[in-house]
C-alpha cells in the first residue's frame, strides 16, 4: 500500500509539472502574437511615424524644366575643366529646378518583387538633399518638388565641415546625394557598395554638366565624411552621405536680380600677376578661388593677354596686360610662382610694379618662387620672408631673413612657400587688405 501511494504522488507530481510548462509556452505564444482590436482582425506592424515638416517651411514646387540648351555637350564638358568660386548669393528656381532634373534623370527607382519600376521618391536607394538658405529640403523626383526637412542655413556649417580651410565656400544651393546600404545590399548583394558609387558618380556628373550648361560655379566634394555632413544637416540615419556639390552663380557674376547677402562682397580688388607660361597651377588656382569665395574680385595680369599654360597644363585667362596696370584701381598685387615667374625676376617693368605697390601702401603678397621678384626690386631688406627652398639665397642676399615658414606676414608683405599653404597664404593677404583701408 505504501509503494502504490508513493507512485500515484509521483505520478500526480509529473502532471502537475507538465501542466505548467504547457502554461508558460502557450503564454509565450500569446505574448509574441499581434494583438487584435475588438472588430477586426489582427493589424500588421505600423512603420514609425513620418517626421512631420517644420512649420513655416513649406514644399517647393519647382517649374517644369527646359529640354534644350544653347551650350552643347563639348561646350559643357569644356567649362568643367575651368576653376570658378560660386557665389553665396541664393539661386532662382528656374536654376534649381534645372539641377534637380539633371538628379531625377539618373535617380535609380525602387523596384519591388514581381512589379515594374515605381518612380524614384521616399523608397529610392538613393536620395537628393538641397541645403538652401531657408532650410533643408528633400527633393521628389515623381512631384518635381522640394520637400521641408529642416528650417536654418546650414549652407556655412556644411560647406566648413567639408572643406577644412579658412575660407570656407557656400554657393547659393548645396546638394547632397546619399544613398541606403541597406537597400543596396537588399537588391544587389555582395556588389552593394560598387553599384552604389556607380550610381553617385552618374548622378554627381549630371549635376555638374547641368551647372555649367547653366552658366554655374560649382565645388564638387567626393571625399566626403558621413559624420560631418550630419554634424551640419539633418539626413536621415539610413542613408550614407556620399557626394556633396556646392553650387552657385560665378564669384563676381552674380545678376542683378539675385539677392545679395551683406557680406557677399567685400569691395577689394587684387591683382594676380601671372607668368605667361609655366605658371604653378595651384597656386594659382586655389589663391584665386580663395580670394573669390571671400568676396574679393581678382584680375589676372601678364605680359600677353589671352590664354595661359601652366607647368601642369592647367589654363587661365589673362584679363589685362601688365603694360596696362594703375595700381591705383587694386588694393594689393600677388605675383604667382612657378618656373615661368623666372623671367619676371630681372623685368624692370615688374620691379616697378612691385615698388609701386609698396610706396603707396598696399598688400604685396608673393608666392613659391615669386618672392624672388620682390628680392630684386630690393624691398625685402630686414624682412621676414619665405618662399620655395631654391630662392633662399637671393632673398638673403637682398637682405632678407628667410624663415622657412609656410607663410609669413611682415607688415603689408606677403609670403609663402608653395601650393601646400596657399590656405594661409591667401588668409593673410585678407588680413591684410584689412589694414589697407
Amino acid at each position: 500500500m505504501k509503494l502504490r501511494s508513493f507512485a500515484d504522488e509521483r505520478s500526480r507530481s509529473w502532471i502537475v509539472k507538465m501542466s505548467l510548462t504547457l502554461l508558460c509556452l502557450a503564454s509565450l505564444a500569446v505574448a509574441g502574437m499581434p494583438k487584435q482590436s475588438p472588430s477586426g482582425p489582427a493589424r500588421q506592424p505600423q512603420a514609425a511615424p513620418a517626421r512631420r515638416a517644420p512649420a513655416r517651411l513649406q514644399a517647393i514646387q519647382l517649374p517644369e524644366p527646359a529640354n534644350s540648351s544653347a551650350v552643347t555637350f563639348e561646350q559643357a564638358v569644356d567649362e568643367m575643366q575651368k576653376v570658378q568660386a560660386p557665389a553665396n548669393q541664393r539661386l532662382d528656381s528656374a536654376k534649381i529646378g534645372q539641377l534637380a532634373w539633371a538628379i531625377r534623370s539618373s535617380m535609380p527607382t525602387p523596384v519591388a518583387a514581381g512589379t515594374a519600376p515605381a518612380p524614384a521618391g521616399d523608397d529610392s536607394p538613393m536620395r537628393a538633399f538641397f541645403v538652401l538658405p531657408e532650410g533643408l529640403f528633400s527633393y521628389e523626383p515623381s512631384s518635381h518638388t522640394l520637400q521641408p526637412i529642416a528650417e536654418g542655413d546650414a549652407r556655412l556649417t556644411l560647406g566648413a565641415s567639408l572643406v577644412k580651410q579658412p575660407l570656407t565656400p557656400v554657393g547659393g544651393c548645396q546638394i547632397v546625394l546619399a544613398g541606403s546600404p541597406r537597400d543596396y545590399t537588399a537588391r544587389y548583394g555582395t556588389k552593394s557598395r560598387t553599384v552604389m558609387a556607380m550610381q553617385a558618380g552618374k548622378i554627381a556628373q549630371n549635376i555638374q554638366l547641368q551647372a555649367v550648361a547653366q552658366g554655374l560655379a560649382f565645388v564638387a566634394v567626393d571625399a566626403v565624411e558621413g559624420a560631418d555632413v550630419r554634424r551640419a544637416v539633418r539626413v536621415p540615419r539610413n542613408y550614407e552621405p556620399l557626394y556633396v556639390a556646392i553650387v552657385g552663380y560665378p564669384a563676381g557674376q552674380t545678376p542683378a536680380t539675385a539677392v545679395q547677402p551683406a557680406s557677399a562682397q567685400s569691395n577689394y580688388r587684387v591683382l594676380l600677376v601671372v607668368a605667361p607660361r609655366g605658371f604653378q597651377d595651384q597656386e594659382l588656382f586655389d589663391t584665386r578661388r580663395a580670394l573669390e569665395l571671400a568676396g574679393v574680385q581678382a584680375t589676372v595680369a601678364s605680359t600677353r593677354t589671352g590664354q595661359l599654360v601652366g607647368m601642369a597644363g592647367g589654363l587661365a585667362q589673362a584679363d589685362l596686360l601688365l603694360s596696362q596696370v594703375d595700381v591705383d584701381n587694386f588694393d594689393g598685387v600677388v605675383f604667382i610662382g612657378g618656373t615661368g615667374a623666372v623671367e619676371y625676376v630681372r623685368s624692370a617693368a615688374v620691379q616697378n610694379l612691385a615698388r609701386q605697390v609698396s610706396v603707396r601702401r598696399k598688400v604685396l603678397a608673393a608666392i613659391g618662387t615669386a618672392p624672388s621678384i620682390l628680392a630684386g626690386a630690393g624691398l625685402l631688406r630686414g624682412t621676414r620672408v619665405t618662399a620655395y627652398l631654391t630662392e633662399q639665397e637671393r632673398i638673403v642676399q637682398a637682405g632678407g631673413f628667410y624663415t622657412g615658414n609656410a607663410a609669413e606676414k611682415d607688415g603689408l608683405i606677403i609670403t609663402a612657400t608653395g601650393p601646400l599653404a596657399t590656405s594661409l597664404f591667401t588668409k593673410a593677404i585678407l588680413d591684410g587688405l584689412a589694414e589697407v583701408r
